[in-house]
Order: C-alpha cells, then structure tokens, then sequence
C-alpha cells in the first residue's frame, strides 16, 4: 500500500484508484454511521475521494494516510449533516434503507451470527463512530480522538459508555461478550 501511496502522491491516478478501492468498504462503512441514505453515503464518499485525490501531495507521512482519508470523511459527513439539519431535510432511520450494494466482508460480521451493524445501530452517532473507528480501523484511543477533534479522555470515556451498552446488549440477546473487551 506505501508503494501505491508514494505513487499517487507523484500524480498516478491507477494507484490513487487501487488505493481507493481497497479502502471503499471501510470508507462507506465510516459514512454509514452518519447517515442511513444511500444518496448522502455516496455523496460523502466521493467528495472525500475528490479532495484527497486534490490534496494528496500535501500528505507528509504516508504511513498517515488512511487517517488522513478518514478525518477528510468525517468532516465531509459533519458538513453536510449540519446542512441538512439548517435545511430540515434529514431522513428518519429505516431498516429498509439500509440495503448495500457491498458484499458483506470480514469486518461486517464480528462472528458468524452477529452483525456489528445491527447491533449500534441504535447508538448515536458519536458512539457508533467511535466503536468503528475503536473496532473496524483498529485505532487507539488517541488516533480517534485527533480524527474526531476530541480529547482522548472523552474518547476513552465514551468507549467504556459504548462498550458497556454493547455488552448489555449482548447479554439481553444471550451472546457472548468476550471479543469486545
């Protein structure tokens, strides 16, 4: 991935497209704990996509990269949700909205019959965001607290918060709770 990194930097868009496409997943995913239209995911994705293909010679540590990308998303959901809010036009949540045009990965299933999704959808939107970041992306506490302009106490507070629901969840369905420790 560093190599197509350094090559996108130098303007190759066939490396700046394999990049975005071996991402996409985790991008959506992302955008999903924002909103529940498929019309305002996409539309957050592409316009990260636009502006990171535009800035992406400004990038300094290559290694940054995919928190780079993510923090460029989750500005761009923040945007437009507060446009929407000023316009009044937000969507009420719908089951049936939800419907993918991706495949399910392994990062959609956290076992064979439990949906990570399923379960926080539910959480507000600060809480969902923090346990994909926490649990999809792998970040510690202080990576999302950079992405999401938050100490890292509020963060770690808000992931207890969230585990907790989680496990109290978990336990009213009779799963296990052990891999979200």
């Amino acid at each position: 991935m560093e190599e197509l990194i350094k090559e996108a930097k130098k303007g190759n868009q066939d490396a700046f497209t394999k990049i975005i496409i071996d991402i996409e997943q985790d991008l959506y995913k992302i955008a999903r704990t924002r909103f529940h239209s498929e019309d305002d995911i996409c539309e957050v994705i592409q316009e990260t996509i636009i502006a990171s293909f535009y800035n992406i010679r400004k990038l300094r540590n290559i290694e940054y990269f995919k928190r780079w990308i993510i923090k460029i998303l989750i500005n761009n959901c923040n945007k437009l949700y507060k446009k929407q809010v000023k316009n009044g036009s937000i969507l009420e949540y719908n089951d049936s909205n939800l419907i993918s045009h991706y495949e399910k990965n392994e990062y959609d299933i956290v076992n064979s019959e439990l949906d990570f999704d399923e379960l926080i959808k539910d959480f507000n939107y600060k809480e969902r965001v923090t346990l994909i970041l926490y649990y999809v992306e792998n970040l510690k506490t202080k990576q999302i607290g950079k992405i999401l302009k938050e100490p890292d106490s509020t963060i770690r507070n808000r992931l207890a918060r969230s585990k907790k629901k989680l496990k109290n969840k978990l336990e009213k369905r009779g799963d296990y709770y052990g891999q979200f420790r």
